[in-house]
Formats: C-alpha cells, structure tokens, sequence
C-alpha cells in the first residue's frame, strides 16, 4: 500500500485490515483482494543518491534489495547541519514559583480602583489562580495594607501579599520588609491563628537570609506543636536566660526525663499544684544558683553550640534560587542536653515530693539528689504558696455584696428626715431645760446672798437670761450626759453693795466630806457669807470658756508610749545583700520585724498593720518577696523569724 493512500481505503470491500500484536510491538496487517490479488511486487532498482551513501548504507541496500522493496529519491530527508544552541537558556524549565516571581516584579505598583471583595481560596495561591475580580480587589486590598490600612479578606490575598515580601516585591531595604510583614500578621492574626504557625517561622528565616538583628517573637505559654526545631532551642534560651526564668509547663514537660502526667499524684488531684508551682520551683533554683553555686543554671548547664541545617520558608510559594533551600544555624540544644535535663527532672521530682507531704498523700518518689539547703527553701515555698492559695479560696468562696443603689437613696432619705425630726425637738427641749436650769441656779443664787434686796436682783436677772442655742449636738461632740447642756449668761443692771471683807474661816471637814449631812459647825454662819461672796463673783464672772471641760471631751493619752519611737536596724556589719534588704524594707516592715524578734507578738504586728491600713500577712508576704529578690531566701516562716536568721536582727530596735 503506498504512501498517498487514504485511511478510508482500509474499508474497501477488496481490503482486509488486521491489528497484529508481536513481542509487545503493534503491526497493522493489510490484505489485498479483488484484481490486485496475486500481483508480484516490483523489485526496487539502485539509483544515484544510493551510490552517494557509505558502506553502511550499501548494507542497507543489500537488505532492501533482498527484501525487495524499494524508496523514491523523493521520500528521503537529507540531513541538515547541526544547530549551534544553548541548551539552558533555550530549553530552561520554569517553575510555578519562578513564574510567580516574575509575575511579581512586572506587577509590583500596579494598583486598582476601589473594587468589591470577592472571596478566594487555595492552598498555594498565586497569579493564575485569580480571576479578573480577585485581581481588581486584590490589588485595591494591597494598595490599602501599604496605606496602614487593613480592610477584612480572605487568607489565601494575605498569602500572596507575604510571598511577594519574601522575594522582595513592596520594600527597598530589608528591614522595611521585615516590618511589614510583622504588620500584616499583628493585624490580621487574631482574625486568623493560622498565621501564626506560618508568620514565625517565615519572619525567622527573613532576619536570617538578611542577616537583620531582631528579636525573635516571643511564643505564648502553650507550646506549638508545628514549632521547628531551631525555635524550640531558642524560645528555651530565651526563657532560661529572663530573670527570673519563665518556663511554663509545656517548655518544662520537653526537657525532663520523668513522665509526671502519669504519676499517680498527678493523677489524683495534683495536677493543678504541679503546673502552677513547677515552674515556680525553677525560678526559685535558679537564683539559688545564681547565689550560691557560683551562676545561674544557664550558665552552668550550658551545651557547646550545634551547626544545623534549616530548609528556608516551607509551606511557602518560595523561588529557591533567590537566598537558596537551605541556611546554617547555630544553635544551643538545650533540650537535649543530659545534665540540663536531668537536674531539671530532679527539681520537678522534688516538687511533687514536697507536695505530697504537704497535702498529705501517702508514698514519696525515690532517688532525688538535690542540696538540703535547696530542698528545706522549696519546701518553705511551697507551704507559703499552699497556704496563700487556700486564703484565696477563702475570700473567692465568701458571698459578694450586692448593693442596691435605689435603696441605699431610700434609706438614706428616711435617715435625713429622722434626724432633721429629732434636732427639732431637741431644740426645744433644750430651750424648757435652759429656763429651768437659769432658775434654779438663780434661786440657789438667791439663798446666798444675806440682803432681800440681793435676792431680789438675782431673781430679776435670771428672768432676763437667755438660754444660748446649742450649736452641735452632744453625741457629734463626743460629750456625756453628765456635760452641761446650756450656758446662762446673768446680766446685772446694777452691782450689788460692796460689803466688808469677811475673816476668812475653813469648811469644817466634816461638812467637807458630808456636803447633805445636817450637823453644821458654829463657823456656818461665816462660811455662809464666804461662800456667798463667792457665788456672786462666779455668776458675775460666768462665761462659757471656763465652763468644767467633760472628761470624754479630754485628750486621751497616748497609748504604748514605749512604741512611739522609730525602729532603727544598723545593717552596716553585714553583707551587701542584708544591706540592700534593709533599703527595700519599709518602717512599717522594720516594726513587724520588731514584733517578730523575741517570737510572735501578735498585738504588736496588729498595731504596725494598722498603721499601715494592711494586714500583717500581706506585709509578711511583702518582706518574703523583698528577701527572696536579696538574699535569695525567705525571712518569715509563719509568725516567727528563720532561726538561721535571728543574729541579724540583734540591731534592729527602737529609739
């Protein structure tokens, strides 16, 4: 069958077409029927462009002839010069990644009117994936985030915007880059947490492709599970080097040996206590150290840095030909180093210890080796803490005060009514028992004097009295029933005759003692007219400031007489730490310290406490906190002084 045939002569009735299939190599089998049946086929004569080939040719030849089929001239392709190309340039592959960069830079200030939002969403979004819309509001939204604007859109338009910082599309010097995309993931992470497994990590490898000298973010509590490796190492660096240490349960499950989560303790109702005080413990050994062991546990348990090997922005549209695929870091592998672990194993083991004691629960764990000294501090913390826990418990299960203010109105109107009541009739009965009062003191005034007329003049200006109004009441004044409640002024018209001076006579001790009794001595009669003489020149004298003072009006007397002193502690023979103690401490502190030196005064501590409007707990709990931050150490045990203590108060006293 020739060349030129076409596909549909296989269907003539004369033409029997097969599909034969041999050593896995497909022929197409043609028949031939009708007058071309039993037709020889001509032999294939040599031509000229035969006689042209080479030896290998003519062995072609050779089999062709024998097969006896034969080629025009016009059916070979001679063969053309090889191409001079370059093979990397001509035939270079692009990545999706490489076409997203490009892409990028041609639209780097391309900017869009105020278009609608469309809703987008892909796991690796680029360009291409965006319709015309998506491409109108994406690069409104992008123009609105570089105006510190930051409007509501989906995920996958954030995506695209930080991969383009990334590959340094939107900034001219790395640092900007770095800020704005810090900025972006502040504003929009609390929309989506998301973010924040990817934004760390990316803005890590950011600072470290640029060689840029930021801080890295700061990770919560709770420990990411997606955290890499690099950052666990140094979010722990970082926490063991603050003051004091902060590691919070999760950070300190990762770096101890001891599966606490299945202690039976644990377990069993101290889950709560461990997690809170734990990390607490820590801390607590670690200024020990710092103190005492000649550095902090960082210090001292400080693994040799590790060269390792971080593949740079993963999960990310990320054209590794710009910073590379990987990037050397070295690191401090503080969680896997032994002895760190180990000691912090030890401290957890002595926490829960401690604990068990404290709450009573029977069996103790085994094998712990830690310095006394540390154990007996953890374990005066650790009842502190146990016992400032249960007073809060306390105060939180106490019912609250509730107060209704419409109420309060009400019965603060019903009081003003009550009173203004009671002043009104107060007044006048004040005013019957001034003019009662006037003529009693006038009659008694009257008996005294010797001469009618004498007695007469008295009556008359006690007639003329007026009752001064009282200004304040006695119970405002502090005053008794026993004070006087009026002040009568006498007005005489005229001054009685001046009479002879009497000798002057002595009240016989027994009218002395006896005022009411009847015998009266044989001087009565000059002790009378003494006597009278004196009552006109008190009458006639009267005022109100020299009326007798009620005794509940006096001045009390100072109480404690021995404590109004101030309370001196000379720390100029101790160390520097006692020193610095005693400038964080407070008078009030130094006369709590004062109760405490010779045991618990309890009424002495309530004294200082209320001087201070505190309580003595809160104030020994301020003096703890003041001591642990200088000497590194509790001062108060419960009402008294650590007994290791006491000779550094033997100065302490009041002058």
């Amino acid at each position: 069958m020739s060349e030129t045939s076409k596909p549909n002569d296989i269907h003539n009735r004369h033409v029997r077409h097969k599909v034969v299939t041999e050593g896995g190599v497909r022929f197409a089998e043609i028949e031939l029927g009708g007058e071309e049946r039993d037709l020889p086929l001509p032999t294939r004569e040599p031509d000229l462009f035969d006689s042209q080939l080479g030896q290998g040719s003519d062995a072609a030849r050779s089999g062709a002839g024998q097969s006896g089929v034969g080629d025009s001239p016009a059916s070979l392709v001679q063969p053309e010069e090889s191409l001079d190309l370059d093979w990397n340039e001509s035939f270079r592959y692009i990545s999706r990644e490489q076409q997203f960069v490009q892409q990028a830079r041609e639209l780097a200030w391309h900017v869009e009117e105020a278009a609608p939002f469309v809703p987008f969403k892909s796991y690796w979004p680029t360009y291409d994936q965006m319709t015309r819309d998506q491409h109108r509001w994406y690069f409104y939204w992008r123009e609105e985030v570089r105006s510190g604007r930051y409007p509501d859109t989906d995920l996958s338009y954030l995506f695209i915007y930080v991969y383009e910082l990334i590959h340094g599309i939107g900034w001219s010097d790395p640092a900007q880059g770095y800020a704005l995309m810090n900025a972006v993931w502040e504003a929009y992470r609390g929309r989506y947490p998301k973010l924040d497994t990817y934004l760390r990590e990316w803005l890590y490898d950011f600072m470290l492709v640029h060689g840029l000298d930021m801080p890295v973010k700061e990770i919560p509590q709770r420990l990411p599970r997606s955290l890499s490796s690099v950052l666990k190492e140094l979010e722990w660096l970082r926490r063991f080097s603050a003051d004091p240490v902060d590691l919070g349960w999760d950070y300190l499950l990762d770096i101890i040996d001891y599966d606490v989560e299945k202690s039976r303790f644990y377990r069993e109702g101290g889950r709560k206590a461990l997690q809170q005080l734990s990390p607490k413990v820590i801390a607590l050994a670690d200024s020990y150290s710092a103190r005492y062991e000649g550095g902090r546990l960082i210090e001292r348990y400080r693994p040799r840095p590790r060269q390792v090997t971080r593949y740079l922005f993963r999960s990310a549209v990320y054209d590794h030909e710009m910073y590379g695929r990987t990037a050397s870091v070295t690191v401090l592998m503080l969680s896997e180093h032994a002895p760190l672990r180990s000691y912090m194993t030890q401290l957890v083991r002595l926490t829960e210890n401690k604990l068990r004691e404290l709450k009573g629960y029977k069996g103790r764990l085994r094998g712990i080796e830690v310095p006394a000294e540390l154990e007996e501090l953890v374990g005066r913390f650790l009842k502190k803490e146990l016992h400032q826990e249960a007073e809060d418990e306390r105060k939180k299960s106490a019912p609250a005060v509730k107060i209704d203010s419409r109420k309060l109105r009400r019965l603060q109107r019903e009081s003003d009514e009550v009173r203004d009541m009671l002043l009104t009739d107060a007044a006048h009965t004040d005013a019957a028992v001034s003019a009662a009062a006037t003529k009693q003191q006038a009659e008694a005034a009257a008996a005294l004097t010797d001469s009618p007329e004498e007695r007469q003049g008295v009556r008359e200006a006690a007639g003329k009295a007026k009752p001064l109004e009282r200004e304040t009441p006695p119970a405002k004044r502090g005053g008794s029933e026993q004070a006087p409640l009026f002040q009568a002024v006498m007005d005489f018209d005229t001054e009685p005759p001046v009479r002879a001076p009497l000798a002057e006579t002595s009240v016989h001790p027994a009218a002395a003692a006896s005022p009411n009794s009847a015998e009266v001595p044989a001087s009565s009669e000059s002790s009378k007219s003494s006597k009278s003489s004196d009552s006109r020149e008190s009458f006639a004298t009267s005022d109100s400031s020299k009326l007798p003072v009620p005794p509940s009006l006096l001045p009390e007397r100072p109480l404690h007489v021995s404590e109004q002193g101030e309370v001196m502690w000379n720390t100029a023979s101790l160390d520097e730490e006692w020193q610095q103690l005693a400038e964080r401490l407070a008078p009030v502190h130094l006369a709590l310290l004062l109760a405490l030196k010779h045991g618990p005064d309890r009424e002495a501590m309530q004294r200082a406490a209320d001087q201070a409007g505190s309580m003595p707990e809160l104030l020994l709990d301020e003096i703890n906190d003041a001591a642990m931050d200088t000497i590194g150490d509790l001062l108060v045990d419960g009402d008294a002084i650590v007994d290791e203590y006491r000779d550094k108060f033997e100065t302490l006293m009041r002058v």
